[in-house]
């Protein structure tokens, strides 16, 4: 058996109880020497029953490997300063002893007293702090910075999602829209799909512009692509007829179906002044010889 100072002697022991927080004092052995009021009421062991009975050493599963490891350093002459360790005392037995802690994490300062001379501490003064609420605080700062960076993400991938819907929607625009120029003078529209107020205002400012850009005397439109005619699409064709020719050329339509020109005439819409043939090839070669071309 060492030759330990007396517990007495060691003036911090008289100070243990005045210290506010959880203190105690193990042994080289292991074995717990002293504890004050604090520790017994906030780990609910009571001094009686764990003051020269509970073993550091003997329960290392229940102290855990940080603070073991702790305590070793400690017991050669280094004081420890430990990072927050939780504590998992609720339903465990310290030997014959039944813990009813209410700590869940706690801070550690473990102080060496009375070196010997090659530095090795008998005892060693353990200081505990209540961290629970802090590190709780901590765990709710960093799951909402971790929800409020996903949101980020997800906005930043919206974005980029919706850039790209709007990138795939102008690419359709110009190819769903193309402006051909067939020969000189003469530039043709393939009018595919379903019209709405956007798409024909920007089909209709494309086709001006290259009326403009072309000098162009003949726009044929090609309705061949489109299989359902309503009140607002045959407004939508006629609009673009009258705007064409504002700027001195002659608008053309190629490709109406019997059944869709039956539904232009029961629309009201009169053909009579519109120039219509049957097929892109004949309204070519009818420009192309007005133009004295052949």
């Amino acid at each position: 058996m060492p030759d330990y100072p007396p517990l007495s002697s060691l003036s911090i022991v008289s100070a243990l109880h005045d210290i506010p927080e959880i203190s105690y004092i193990y042994r080289d052995d292991g074995v717990l020497v002293a504890m004050n009021a604090t520790c017994e009421r906030l780990t609910g062991v009571p001094r009686a029953a764990a003051v020269g009975v509970f073993n550091l050493f003997a329960n290392e599963a229940v102290v855990g490997p940080v603070l073991m490891q702790g305590y070793r350093n400690a017991f050669r002459g280094e004081t420890q300063i430990l990072p927050p360790t939780e504590m998992r005392l609720e339903k465990q037995r310290l030997g014959d002893i039944e813990v009813r802690s209410s700590l869940t994490w706690v801070e550690t300062l473990l102080i060496p007293l009375e070196r010997a001379p090659d530095g090795t501490a008998p005892y060693v003064l353990g200081i505990q702090r209540d961290v629970s609420a802090l590190v709780h605080t901590r765990n709710e700062i960093e799951a909402a910075k971790q929800q409020i960076d996903f949101q980020r993400d997800t906005i930043i991938s919206l974005e980029a999602a919706r850039k790209e819907i709007e990138a795939q929607k102008m690419t359709i625009h110009a190819l769903s829209t193309p402006v051909i120029e067939v020969w000189d003078g003469i530039v043709t529209l393939p009018l595919l799909g379903h019209f709405d107020a956007e798409r024909v205002s920007r089909m209709t400012s494309e086709l001006l512009d290259a009326v403009v850009r072309t000098q162009a005397r003949y726009v044929i439109l090609d309705l061949t692509g489109i299989a359902v005619i309503d009140t607002a699409t045959s407004d939508h064709l006629l609009r673009i007829v009258g705007a064409v020719g504002l700027l001195g050329a002659t608008g053309v339509l190629v490709g109406i179906r019997a059944d869709v020109a039956q539904t232009l005439v029961g629309l009201g819409v009169g053909l009579d002044h519109l120039r219509l043939y049957q097929n892109l090839r004949q309204a070519l070669k009818a420009c192309m010889r007005e133009q004295g071309l052949f």
